[in-house]
Formats: C-alpha cells, structure tokens, sequence
C-alpha cells in the first residue's frame, strides 16, 4: 500500500528553512528530481519542499509530486503582503479561501478572478481548520488572500483588481495555484501566510526584505500549532 504523506509547500528557502529550525531530524529524500524533508507528528506522516515563487512553478511542483505520491493534505505556508489596514507585521492569516486577483476573463460572462472551467474561489479545508485550536498568544485573522504573479505595492496596487474584492485580506503569489491544483486533484488544502509587508505603505518591499525571516517564522509555528 502506497504510504500517505501530507504535503508542506513554500516558496522561498528562507519560509521553508523557517520550519526545518523547528523540526527535530527530518530526513531528506528525493522524489522527482526534488529535494523534501520528511518527518511524523502524532502519527501523521510529512513531507516538506519549496515550490519556487509564482503560478506556474507552484502549479508544476504540485502536479509532480500528486503524480507520484498519495497525498492526503496540502499546507502552503510563508509569507505574503497585507492589505487589511488592521493587519500589522508578522500577524498570520490563515486562508479561507483564495482567488487570483489577476484573471480576467469576465468577457465571457466569467466573475472577477475566475479561471475558465474553475470556480470563482477556491475554499480551504474549513472542517480541519475548525477542528483545530491555535494558542492566543498568535494574532490570526481568517480570510481572503489573493494571488497573481507580481510583487505588489502602493504604485501598483491601485491599477490592480485587488481591492475589488471586497473581503480580501492578504495577497502572495502562490496561494491560488495551490487552491486550483488541488481542486483538480480534489485534496484539501490549508493556507497559512505571515505579514511581511503592508502594502498600502511606502518602501513595502523593503519591509518585506528586513521582514521575510520574522514572518517565515510565525507562519511555521501557526502551522505547527495545527498539525501538533
């Protein structure tokens, strides 16, 4: 019988080695080509590895290893850019859905964000996220996050969709391939994403440069209190 793994997917190194500093030994294999760290949690079995940033590498990593292996849920975790004004640096998100933010095929009669042949959104696995309890002393905020390839600031912020979704809480770059990969496959999926910049302020992308490693860090151990 082919052994089931949960699969933990980051973009960057830096989110990714955030949580190799929490483990204790994962062991490294190589599935495909690609380097993963696995490792078990109250009997549940793991498997840890870096996707790249954007769409498409995220998208191809994921259907690589859904090829190869059977897998029973995705986390995609790291960090991402806030655009709720009450967000502050290094608070945790934790998806409830999650859309592209640019897709617009609405010329044929498709919503805002909706990729042809998908659904508008892509709903996060709410009855494992309901069944868990994460400690207090972490400010997590539920919500929408979406997604495009590009590194978004104030200068193009406002020539974006994004702030045409109403309930949009945070944007990345990967969240939404994850979602529509996995609805593909049909496997739940889990998004759990730290502030590392604002947005809306000035010189975001420095923020993010001084606030990758902080923000890698809470997303770990908001991760690591759900599968605990």
């Amino acid at each position: 019988m082919m052994k089931e793994y949960n699969l933990i997917v980051a973009a960057m190194d830096e989110e990714m080695e955030a949580l190799l500093n929490l483990l204790n030994h994962p062991s490294k294999i190589t599935i495909r080509n690609e380097e993963l760290y696995e490792f078990e949690i109250n009997g549940e079995s793991y498997l840890l590895g870096r996707g790249k940033i954007g769409k498409v590498h995220t998208a191809a990593y994921l259907t690589k290893l859904f090829e190869e292996l059977k897998i029973k849920r995705v986390f995609n975790i790291g960090t991402s850019g806030g655009i709720d004004p009450k967000l502050n640096i290094s608070d945790v998100v934790i998806a409830t859905k999650v859309c592209y933010h640019d897709v617009d095929v609405t010329g044929f009669n498709y919503e805002l964000g909706q990729m042809c042949g998908c659904p508008t959104y892509f709903e996060c696995d709410r009855e494992y996220l309901k069944s868990k309890t994460i400690d207090s002393k972490y400010n997590v905020v539920h919500g929408l996050i979406v997604s495009g390839d590009q590194f978004v600031t104030r200068d193009n912020l406002y020539s974006s969709n994004i702030l045409k979704f109403n309930d949009v809480v945070a944007c990345d770059m990967e969240a939404s391939a994850v979602g529509q990969v996995c609805n593909l496959y049909r496997i739940p999926f889990v998004v759990v994403r730290s502030i590392s910049d604002i947005v809306t302020r000035e010189e975001n992308s420095k923020s993010f440069d001084n606030n990758l490693q902080v923000s890698s860090t809470n997303s770990a151990l908001v991760l690591l209190e759900l599968i605990k």
